[in-house]
């Protein structure tokens, strides 16, 4: 059978049945036999698909879900609390500013739908972070007081996740949701910081700044793993009230192997 012609039946199948009230976000138009070399061209065609309405997101927002655009993306308040024997720091930041995640390159996406299972390998090349400003209290080597206030800019470079998600059919049945991520992991090879107005025994703008850059890359590296569990458990719960608004499990369903 056709796979052109086996759309075409799904289409009127559609048109007699009630409208869903998911929104639909693919437009899959692929003329290739109903074979595995056509299933593959239509799977890695919906991938495509799905990066490329992910990257409109970032950086446009969806009035349609109530999100606002992601790049840049704006934050009113963080705080951040480094303990290291050599810096202990309290970093609290206001008006921040980031940009650059809209950028994104894809290096590895493999979705099989045996498993239901989507691996995938990306990295941002470089994220500016920015702060209106910054208010930091601490100490160097545990003896010597820090503090400061004023502006603060960082730059990530080459900042790159790998994760292999594992996905579900949603209670409705109409759409696909995240079950969970495996094997998360992330590299942060390159942080360049740049503070100025701290106070701590004399002007050590530069030796703050090289500390922040090693003891954060230090820590992130260090506790990778908690920090990759946290941030993934976090993912799925602000992800999967998207995906349940969309329409996706139809275009999947069919093509899952059967036993």
């Amino acid at each position: 059978m056709k796979l052109s012609v086996l759309l075409l039946a799904l289409c009127a199948f559609a048109a007699a049945a009630p409208k869903l009230k998911k929104h639909e976000i693919f437009a899959i138009d692929v003329l290739a036999d109903d074979s595995p070399e056509g299933r593959n061209i239509l799977v890695d065609n919906l991938v495509r698909q799905l990066i490329a309405f992910l990257r409109n997101l970032i950086n446009n927002g969806s009035d349609l879900f109530g999100i606002p655009p992601l790049d840049p993306l704006e934050i009113d308040h963080f705080y951040l609390e480094l303990p290291a024997m050599l810096l202990n720091l309290s970093l609290e930041l206001q008006k921040i500013n980031a940009n650059g995640f809209g950028g994104f390159l894809v290096h590895r996406s493999n979705l099989n739908l045996r498993d239901l299972t989507f691996d995938i390998d990306i990295s941002v090349p470089a994220v500016d972070i920015s702060a209106e400003l910054y208010d930091m209290v601490g100490d160097l080597f545990g003896a010597i007081p820090l503090y400061g206030k004023g502006k603060a800019y960082f730059r990530v470079e080459n900042f790159r996740v790998r994760t292999l998600m594992h996905l579900k059919q949603s209670e409705d049945g109409q759409s696909i949701l995240i079950d969970r991520f495996e094997n998360t992991n992330f590299v942060i090879p390159n942080l360049k910081s740049e503070i100025t107005g701290a106070i701590g025994g004399g002007d050590i703008d530069a030796i703050v700044n090289a500390m922040i850059e090693d003891v954060i890359i230090d820590y992130i590296n260090r506790f990778q793993r908690p920090i990759s569990s946290a941030v993934s458990s976090l993912a799925v719960t602000m992800l999967n009230p998207v995906l349940d608004q969309l329409d996706t499990w139809r275009y999947i369903g069919w093509l899952i192997p059967r036993n």
